[in-house]
């Protein structure tokens, strides 16, 4: 697993002098858990960072399916590429709790963008992070089953957003059946068959709502070299 700094934050990849000029074009917004960000078709009139809480990116298919693309945290920025492009959102937004965002119109990342050569080649370094991801996701769903899809999510969550101990234990909190299904496209029943063979077999432990690889190094041995590219997580703990 090769965890990478800073996968969704071009602003922290900026020189300081640089970083200050964007901040402070910025402006706060709090969003209340389950509140809306952007939808589908919006216009892009702006990019945010996460400073507070949690992100959740997602799409729904026309039933009301829901589809998680990722869970975005404290630092990383969405809605840059809309700008870039001049094109509408392509998928939603919402807060997953209390959360707070800066909030960066188009005019002041436009005049950004043409005075600062730096922030095109840090948005470019940040893109491509997000483009081998893509690809990563994309052999995951068409190459592999379930369970080893399921596998994989749990692998990268325990490595970007769990707790590790000295013994290799990986605590994920908060997470429900339901949320992995749509992270892995697939209904609640069939993810909790999933979990139950991999508690049985003794790699997970579910737990009130935590999940807990049992020994993250060994699990790993087990999924990450299922296909050809190594698979990336975003390394949170690393991040400036």
């Amino acid at each position: 697993m090769h965890k990478v700094q800073n996968m969704h934050n071009w602003i922290s990849e900026l020189p300081e002098g640089v970083r200050q000029q964007v901040m402070q074009r910025c402006a706060p917004r709090t969003l209340n858990d389950g509140d809306c960000l952007f939808r589908l078709g919006d216009p892009a009139d702006a990019c945010f960072q996460v400073i507070k809480g949690r992100l959740k990116i997602c799409t729904f298919n026309r039933a009301g399916q829901e589809m998680v693309h990722s869970y975005l945290m404290e630092g990383d920025c969405v809605g840059d590429w809309g700008l870039i492009i001049n094109e509408p959102r392509m998928n939603f937004a919402f807060a997953c709790r209390d959360t707070q965002v800066n909030v960066l119109k188009k005019p002041q990342f436009d005049e950004l963008y043409e005075k600062y050569p730096e922030i095109p080649k840090a948005l470019n370094r940040v893109m491509s992070r997000r483009l081998r991801l893509m690809f990563m996701l994309a052999e995951d769903a068409s190459l592999l089953p379930l369970r080893q899809r399921l596998a994989r999510v749990i692998l990268r969550m325990g490595h970007s957003v769990g707790e590790i101990d000295e013994n290799g234990r990986a605590t994920i909190e908060d997470i429900s059946h339901d949320e992995l299904g749509k992270m892995v496209g697939a209904i609640r029943q069939s993810v909790g068959r999933e979990l139950k063979k991999l508690e049985r077999e003794g790699s997970i432990e579910i737990n009130y709502g935590k999940l807990i690889i049992r020994d993250i190094a060994v699990f790993g041995e087990q999924y990450d070299s299922l296909l050809a590219i190594e698979p990336v997580v975003p390394d949170y703990k690393g991040s400036s």
